[in-house]
C-alpha cells in the first residue's frame, strides 16, 4: 500500500531527467493502480529498480515492494535487481532461505537478476536506477 504514493513521484521525476526529488505521503486513502490502463513504456522511460534488502517472501517488505514493481502496479518500473546478502549466503539453508531461492528462480524467469552485494548488481550504461532500501530497523 505504501510504495505507489512514494515511487510514483520518484520513477516520474527519474523518467523526466529532473535531478531535483521531492518526496510526500500520500493519504491513506491511495489505492492499486493495476486495474487503470497505463500507457506503454518506451524503453527510455523505465526505471530500473533494485531492491535492496528484500526478506523472506510473503513476509519481508522488500519482498512486498519487489511484488508490487514486478506485478505493475508502478508504471515505468521494472524490478532488475534484488539483493539479498543474507539468503545467498549463510541464510541460504534455513527454511526462509529455501523460501527464497524457489522464489528467486521464480523471477529470474522475469529477468531479475539476484546478488548477494550491491557491487555485484549488472549495471546497464545510461539506464535510469532506483535503489529501494527495505531492511529492518535493528539492520
Amino acid at each position: 500500500w505504501f510504495i505507489q504514493p512514494m515511487l510514483r513521484p520518484m520513477l516520474a521525476l527519474l523518467a523526466s531527467g529532473s535531478t531535483a526529488l521531492t518526496v510526500g505521503v500520500a493519504p491513506s486513502t491511495a489505492r492499486s493502480t493495476r486495474a487503470v490502463s497505463q500507457p506503454a513504456m518506451s524503453s527510455s522511460d523505465r526505471c530500473a529498480v533494485w531492491v535492496v534488502g528484500c526478506g523472506v517472501p510473503k513476509r519481508g517488505m522488500g519482498w512486498y515492494h519487489a511484488k508490487q514493481v514486478i506485478e505493475g502496479d508502478v508504471p515505468n518500473a521494472a524490478v532488475t535487481a534484488v539483493v539479498e546478502p543474507w539468503f545467498l549466503g549463510a541464510g541460504a539453508d534455513s527454511p526462509p532461505g529455501k523460501a527464497f531461492a524457489e522464489w528467486a528462480e521464480a523471477m529470474k524467469e522475469k529477468g531479475v537478476a539476484f546478488c548477494d552485494s550491491v557491487d555485484a548488481v549488472p549495471v546497464a550504461e545510461g539506464e535510469r536506477t532506483l535503489a529501494l532500501i527495505s531492511g529492518r530497523t535493528a539492520d
